[in-house]
Formats: structure tokens, C-alpha cells, sequence
């Protein structure tokens, strides 16, 4: 039974460089009591609010490093205190994936609504994820197949990923830190499970796992890391791999200079600037994933843009922003205000200049280039609004790899633990430990694709009609083919 240790850091802390034209007040961590009053003052339920949605969020205000040890195991012990004979440091970065071409786009979304964790079924009904993913990804297909070939074809995210590797690789060498870094994707190539083979292969001895979503999501980062639990228990060499997981990273300092750089950029090329409105658009949830399973995604965001607004306002620019969530799928309701909607009432309210910022995006991606740059756009002009800008994607933005280093260097003493501060949603740590600590009862969802309701419903006359008029179809296929009357022999027998 392996019991938990809480201990003070005993190292002390590391120094933080002074980023030029980044002010004092972007922290690199947030810090409690402001959590506290942010989230308080909108009603947003704080951290001593929350006991039954996240039960083993570890609450400790005077520690901020829990480590694990099975006390009845002494030879683990001695094991775990031996340092390797050769110290191979790895990072694994995580991302969704993207079809590369036309063709890959509908065994993607299989792939894609195939997750338990997009769609969380009972354990009863989960044979039929399957089933549920086929007809989602077949009736979807043609639809997304259509905004993919309008940005070229297919999706720039393996490429950009890849480069972001390449310049973290570097950006950790310049700091002195030798380190391979892998892209593992969720539901296309390279899959999580082709990176680990060559992190096995490569004799990787300290990993340290960075999911691409500065915010994090059951849905996104929740699910690569059950991927990644169950692939390492699975695994014996896995298993005995010294691992630290950074679950979000949206409070660093880099990372909102860097998009508050992006937006004071942006904004400036507007003519009358103090009329813009600053657009933060987000990937949106299902609302019952934070309301029934307690993800933090919804709190993560609004602090997040609380954090970049501050920053920007501290260059001195005060304009007024809004904050709203794209990409919903099915008629089940997800997070509000919605993107479109937002839209049309800012054109209502008068806005004619809007910058569009894509705050859950580090890439661009079918969700920047097709949705915002076009269908978005689109909207906007419709609304009467006139002026329009949008805020590029970090991509291998300096500022932005320069403090993804950071953080792996910072993560990098902390291997084996539940490390950084304790207020954090969700902790820093071992993939095993940090599911237990956020989402341990994994609660079944309703899908965020309604496929069948019971009962006289929207849902149940649509596939009524569906249904009917496939029966219809088939019928006359037959009687062309068979050159009988098949419904007046129906009929007649009766």
C-alpha cells in the first residue's frame, strides 16, 4: 500500500529572468488568495468550494511537493535512490493530431469520437463506442473533408508540431539541458504510442511529459494522459520510467507575455485602437464536464485571459475584451457564451473592430484557419462589424519555446513527485498519482453528440424520419431491381 510523504522543497527557488517589456504583474504562478478573489467575485466555486467535484485535490497551503514511497518496498527504494549509470533525459509533448490529407479525414474522427473520454459512456453501454464513432465520423466526414481542403488539404499540425520539438530541443540546449524531444499525437500519426517506442528505444531514463494545451481539459489533456497510463502499465520498461507530467502551463510568465506581445502587436495595426474589441475565442466542452465531472478547463480559461488582459492593460492599452467558446458539436449544451452568438451581439451592441485572439490554440489548425479566419469572418462582416484582426497562433513563437524550457528544467527535479504549487487545479506529477488526484471516479458522460433520445423528442423524430426514409430507399432499390412490387406484396400478405 503505498503511502503518501509531504516535505517541504528544500532546494531553493530557482531565479526568474526578467522578461523585456513583461511587467511585474505576470506572475509565473498564481497565486492563492487571487485565485481566491478572482473566482469568488463571479461566482465561479474556489478551491475550498470544491470538495465533491475534485475530492483528493491536495490542499496543504505550507507544502508544495508530494512525493510518493511504498514504505513495505526497500528494494524499490534502494533502486529509485541509485542514479542511472547514463542520465538520458527526454520530453514528450502531446497533441491532438490532424489529418495530413483528405482522405485521412474520416478515420481521424473515428479515431477522434472513438475516445472514451470525448464520449463517456456507462461501463454497461461502452461496447457501443464503436458503433457510435463510425456513424459520427461517417456523417461528419464530408462536412469537415470540405473545411480541410479549404486551408490546402489537409491539417498543418504535424508539421508545427514538429517544429515546436525541434526549437524546444534547442531552446534546452542553449540552456544547457541535453534533451530528445518526441511528439506523440492522440488520434493521428505519430500516435502517443509510436513516440514511446522510440523513447524506450532511445533509453530515455527521466521524462518529462508536456501536453500542447496551456489549459487543461479532461477532454484534451485528460485523455492523453489515461492513454499514457494505461500504455505505461502495460509496459514493464514503462513502467519503471521516472516520469513528471505539467498538466497546464497557462499561469507561466512566457506564455501570457508571449500572447500579450502577439495582441499589442495585432492591435496597433488598427486605426483607431482604443475601439477594439479583444475576441478571445477558446475550444469549447460540454458543459456536464465541468458541471458533473469537475473539470477545470472553464476555470483554467478565464483565469488565463484575466492573466494576459492584465498584461496588456499594464502596456497600456485598455480595451474591453470577451471571452467565448467555439467547435460544439451535437445539440448538447457546452460551455456559453458561444462564438457565433458573441459575434452577433457585439455587431448588435455597435463593435466595428474586433481582434480575434485563439487562446486554447499554440498551433495553427483547422480551428484557426478555417473556422475563425473564414466562418468567423464571415459572421463578423454580417454583424456590421468592419475591422477585423486576428491574433496569429504562438507556433515556435521565441518568447513562448523559451518558457516551455523553462518549464521542463523546472519539472525536472521534481521526477517521481506531485511537485509545484498546491492551489494548482491540477497538480504537477506522476501520470499514475495526478489521475488519482483529479479525475479518480472518472464519472460517465453524456455524449456531446446526442445520437438517440428516448421519448417524443427533437432527437427521436429526426431519426424516426431518418429511418423511415432509409426503409423507403431500400424499398424502391429492390423493386428496381427485382422488377416486383415489393410493398403491394407486403401489403397483400397481410
Amino acid at each position: 500500500m503505498a503511502s503518501f510523504g509531504f516535505y517541504q522543497r528544500t532546494a531553493s527557488a530557482p531565479h526568474v529572468e526578467e522578461r523585456a517589456g513583461c511587467s511585474s504583474r505576470c506572475l509565473p504562478v498564481i497565486q492563492a488568495h487571487r485565485r481566491t478573489r478572482a473566482h469568488g467575485a463571479r461566482g465561479v466555486a474556489t478551491a475550498t468550494e470544491r470538495p465533491r467535484l475534485m475530492p483528493q485535490r491536495i490542499s496543504a497551503a505550507s507544502t508544495d511537493v508530494v512525493c510518493f514511497d511504498d514504505s513495505h518496498d526497500t528494494k524499490g527504494r534502494q533502486a529509485a535512490a541509485a542514479p542511472p549509470a547514463v542520465d538520458k533525459v527526454g520530453v514528450l509533448l502531446l497533441n491532438l493530431g490532424g489529418p495530413e490529407t483528405l482522405d485521412d479525414v474520416k478515420p481521424f474522427l473515428f479515431n477522434l469520437f472513438a475516445d472514451p473520454e470525448i464520449i463517456r459512456l456507462p461501463q454497461a453501454a461502452q461496447f457501443l463506442q464503436p458503433f457510435l464513432a463510425t456513424i459520427i465520423s461517417t456523417l461528419r466526414a464530408p462536412k469537415s473533408a470540405e473545411g480541410y481542403k479549404a486551408i490546402g488539404g489537409g491539417s498543418p499540425l504535424r508539421k508545427i508540431t514538429d517544429d515546436q520539438a525541434s526549437a524546444l530541443a534547442e531552446a534546452l540546449k542553449t540552456k544547457g539541458q541535453a534533451a530528445n524531444v518526441y511528439v506523440g499525437m492522440r488520434y493521428w500519426h505519430p500516435y502517443t504510442e509510436e513516440a514511446l517506442e522510440h523513447i524506450k528505444r532511445d533509453g530515455v531514463t527521466r521524462l518529462v511529459i508536456l501536453p500542447l494545451y496551456p489549459q487543461f481539459s479532461i477532454s484534451t489533456s485528460g485523455s492523453s494522459l489515461r492513454l499514457l497510463e494505461s500504455l505505461f502499465k502495460s509496459d514493464l520498461a514503462l513502467k519503471q520510467l521516472r516520469h513528471t507530467v505539467i498538466p497546464s502551463w497557462y499561469q507561466r510568465r512566457g506564455y501570457v507575455c508571449a500572447m500579450a506581445d502577439l495582441i499589442v502587436q495585432e492591435l496597433r495595426k488598427f486605426n483607431e485602437v482604443p475601439s477594439v474589441e479583444v475576441f478571445f475565442s477558446a475550444h469549447g466542452v460540454p458543459k456536464s464536464y465541468v458541471e458533473e465531472a469537475g473539470d477545470p478547463y472553464k476555470e483554467e480559461m478565464e483565469e488565463c485571459v484575466r492573466l494576459i488582459m492584465e498584461e496588456v492593460r499594464a502596456r497600456g492599452f485598455a480595451n474591453s475584451h470577451t471571452l467565448a467558446y467555439q467547435s460544439r458539436v451535437g445539440p448538447a449544451e457546452w460551455l456559453k457564451p458561444y462564438t457565433d452568438d458573441s459575434i452577433r451581439e457585439l455587431g448588435q451592441r455597435g463593435v466595428k473592430s474586433l481582434l480575434a485572439v485563439p487562446i486554447s490554440f499554440v498551433s495553427e489548425h483547422i480551428e484557426t484557419l478555417e473556422e475563425i479566419d473564414m466562418e468567423y469572418r464571415e459572421l463578423a462582416m454580417e454583424s456590421g462589424i468592419r475591422h477585423w484582426g486576428r491574433v496569429p497562433a504562438l507556433n515556435t513563437n521565441t518568447a513562448f519555446i523559451d518558457d516551455l524550457a523553462d518549464a521542463v528544467l523546472e519539472a525536472l527535479p521534481y521526477v517521481g513527485c506531485l511537485a509545484g504549487p498546491t492551489d494548482s487545479l491540477v497538480p504537477l506529477g506522476d501520470l499514475e498519482m495526478l489521475l488519482q488526484a483529479y479525475d479518480r471516479e472518472r464519472r460517465a458522460l453524456p455524449s456531446p453528440v446526442v445520437m438517440w433520445e428516448w421519448g417524443w423528442t427533437k432527437s427521436a423524430e429526426t431519426w424516426n424520419g431518418r429511418i423511415a426514409m432509409l426503409a423507403i430507399i431500400i424499398i424502391l432499390v429492390l423493386e428496381a431491381s427485382s422488377g416486383q412490387s415489393i410493398l403491394k406484396n407486403l401489403i397483400w400478405a397481410q
